[in-house]
Order: C-alpha cells, then structure tokens, then sequence
C-alpha cells in the first residue's frame, strides 16, 4: 500500500470514527431502543473501523489490532449476549476502556514526539472513563434530565462511547501523516 493510500485510510477510518460518535452522543433522542444492542453494535462497528486502519499502519500495529480487537470483542458479547443487563454491560465497558488504555499507553511508550503526546491523550482519555463509570457517576441522571426517560444502557453508555470514540478518531488523524512520511517516527 502506498503511504498517501496508508495515510488516506487511517485519517478516513479516523472521521469515520468521529461521525460515529456524533451518532453515538444522540442516541439518547432515540426511545425504545434495547440497549445492549445498541452498545454492541456501536462497539463492533468502531472495532471494525479501527481494526481496517490498524491493518494499513506500519507505526504501532500491534497495539492498535489490541485496541480495534478489543473493541469488537466487547460488542460481539453484547450482541450475542440476550440476557446482558447493566451490570454485565458496566463490567464489559469498563474491562474494554482499561484494555484500550493500555494498548495505547504501551504505544505511547515506544515512540517519541507528537504521536507519544496523541497516544497518551487516547489512553487517558479510555482510562478516565473507565475511573468515571467505576465511581458510580450517575451519567444516566444528566441523560435522563436533558433527553427524558431513555434506556438506562443507552443513557449510561452512550456519551461514554462517544467520548471514546472522538479519542480514538482524532488519534487515528493524528497517527496519518506520520505513517505517510518516509519512515516510522523514531522509537525508544
């Protein structure tokens, strides 16, 4: 693949991305949808994406087909899970936010420069989130307040989902032109 098409393809699978969580952070306007369903399937649809631009990198591979990988196991559990309720949903968003800032925490430990500086932003971005929904913030009550009765999944997850989801999206733009230049940045 040639880097413009290299570079293309992540900064694209990164918009796609970001679109997907505008969709995401309006799914509380949407009633009498199931949940669990709708989480999965967000999350496998992210992982898929995530998953096409981990396979066009050359910096980083690895721990970007950790991240998308992740991402699409958690949805399929969801998906394919008919009696998941909001405590196995809690568990499952929160163990895929920790495996996700973990992949690109280790990202960022081996490389230098702007792309270490946007691979941290990722994995704070995941690993607070994760620290948000394990302290019981009632995330579904602002929901609920701005938008009225909603699923309790969709009030809960949804604007944690878009919130990595944008994290994600801008990492992939960022992580582009660096994949379009002569070679991978540097690592330590």
């Amino acid at each position: 693949m040639s880097d413009q098409a290299r570079k293309f393809v992540i900064g694209g699978a990164g918009v796609l991305i970001i679109l997907l969580a505008l969709g995401t952070a309006a799914l509380p306007l949407q009633r009498h949808l199931e949940g669990r369903l709708v989480v999965g399937w967000l999350l496998v649809a992210a992982g898929a994406i995530e998953l096409v631009a981990a396979f066009a990198r050359r910096i980083h591979r690895p721990s970007a087909s950790v991240a998308g990988g992740a991402t699409v196991l958690a949805g399929l559990r969801l998906v394919l899970d008919p009696g998941a309720g909001f405590f196995p949903v809690l568990n499952l968003v929160i163990l895929w936010l920790v495996v996700r800032s973990a992949a690109l925490a280790f990202a960022a430990s081996r490389c230098k420069g702007s792309l270490e500086r946007w691979f941290i932003f990722g994995a704070a971005t995941d690993f607070l989130l994760a620290i948000l929904l394990l302290s019981g913030l009632p995330i579904a009550v602002v929901v609920w307040g701005l938008f009225g009765r909603t699923s309790e999944i969709v009030a809960t997850f949804a604007w944690v989902l878009a919130a990595s989801f944008v994290a994600t999206g801008v990492v992939l733009i960022a992580v582009a032109p660096a994949e379009a230049s002569e070679g991978p940045e540097p690592s330590r």
